[in-house]
């Protein structure tokens, strides 16, 4: 074979081997990163509600509620007494409350058993997520005559 025919031959080799491996598709882009989930974006503060009963005709409660995880700033809390009998909404108007300090109303409620349910609506304060408004709802059972 020619010495022309061989630098031929081997030109188009190296050519169709260039043009083959061009054409290959690699794939440079990697996957997509998942998203980052912000924890604050589940959390809620722990709340402790308690009672006291006041004696008299007729007995009274005084509920106090503690926020046992951060502290906090109240905007408002709903109390609903039991079977739904009736609601009051207290506005906390940006009072601070520091996390294992109960708070208190401005009221005593009728002693009336059942469940007591309080919405407490408000701001963290403290940890890792600062400023983030939050709603949580706890219930105090309340027994006895």
């Amino acid at each position: 074979m020619k010495k022309s025919k061989l630098f031929y031959l081997l030109g188009i080799v190296l050519v169709s081997t260039a043009l083959v491996f061009s054409s290959c598709k690699k794939d440079d882009d990697p996957a997509p990163a998942p998203p980052v989930v912000d924890p604050c974006d589940t959390y809620l503060p722990t709340f402790s509600p308690t009672y006291l009963v006041i004696p008299g005709t007729p007995e009274m409660l005084d509920f106090y509620i503690t926020c046992t995880t951060d502290d906090w700033e109240m905007i408002k809390v709903i109390v609903t007494y039991p079977g739904g009998l009736g609601s009051n909404e207290y506005l906390g108007s940006g009072q601070l409350m520091t996390s294992g300090s109960p708070f208190t109303f401005s009221n005593y409620f009728p002693k009336l058993g059942g469940t007591w349910i309080f919405a407490i609506t408000g701001n963290i304060k403290s940890g890792n997520c600062v400023n983030k408004s939050f709603t949580v709802t706890v219930s105090s059972v309340v027994t006895g005559k």
